[in-house]
């Protein structure tokens, strides 16, 4: 899951990103656990969009997630006086139930939301937040920004084992 977004953020912008929901939490769904994560273009800063409209960087998405297989496409682009545009998609094979983009400009930044929530996996939530986390949860501590060719830090491997 972490890979196919991050792919997608590298498409969209080469820089780092505002951490919103890290994505390293389980969720309870049904009798098993998701993940979900979200990224942003960088907010505070007088960041535009790399295509000229929102109306084009929405088309570049939908034509970037068709070529890479994703399903359920639905580019919602909004009146221009909105500023706003969502796309929503699925990728079963990354275990991604759901993608929301969301594309909105401004008078001083644009910005890009990238939501992602993975699939249902089967299991017991409990047992699966004793292996990621031995010691216990101390507290969420993932950085405020991230590029998105990062290595993930899950709370099995923060810090490494041996360290």
């Amino acid at each position: 899951m972490k890979a196919e977004i991050s792919s997608l953020q590298l498409h969209i912008f080469n820089g780092e990103w505002d951490v919103v929901e890290y994505g390293d939490i389980a969720a309870s769904c049904g009798s098993g656990y998701r993940f979900n994560l979200h990224r942003a273009t960088p907010l505070g800063a007088e960041w535009r969009l790399p295509r000229e409209s929102i109306r084009a960087q929405a088309d570049d998405i939908v034509r970037w997630l068709e070529e890479k297989d994703w399903r359920g496409i639905v580019n919602r682009s909004y009146p221009t006086g909105l500023g706003t545009a969502t796309i929503e998609a699925s990728k079963p094979a990354a275990h991604i139930d759901d993608l929301l983009v969301k594309i909105s400009t401004g008078k001083v930044a644009d910005g890009i939301s990238v939501r992602a929530t993975g699939a249902c996996e089967p299991g017991d939530i409990e047992e699966l937040d004793e292996l990621m986390f031995p010691d216990g949860f101390s507290g969420n501590t993932f950085p405020p920004t991230e590029h998105p060719t990062e290595t993930p830090k899950f709370g099995m491997s923060t810090p490494k084992p041996g360290s």
